[in-house]
């Protein structure tokens, strides 16, 4: 009877052991579970803001060209109506 009181005793404590084990692990668990949804949510914030930055930055230099383009063209177009004035003001001359 004494032996198996023992055994059963330490069946007991080895069950605990056990289970005070699977409550850690699975605590840990969760705990890498948040950390890993949270960063997942970090790095799509993260992406989103860089992907708003590239079109930014992709609409600013866009513009950019556009109001040289329009500045050249004007600048060209001044010049040509400079040059169809010129042989006209050297005939009147």
């Amino acid at each position: 009877m004494d032996t198996l009181s023992f055994v059963l005793g330490i069946a007991f404590v080895v069950v605990i052991a056990v289970a005070i084990v699977a409550v850690y692990a699975f605590v840990k668990v969760k705990e890498v579970k948040e950390q890993i949804e949270n960063n997942e949510r970090n790095m799509s914030q993260e992406i989103e803001r860089v992907y708003r930055n590239f079109h930014e930055e992709n609409r600013a230099i866009y513009e950019h060209i556009s109001n040289r383009v329009r500045d050249i063209e004007s600048m060209i177009d001044s010049r040509l109506d400079k040059l169809q004035n010129k042989p006209k003001q050297l005939l009147k001359d």
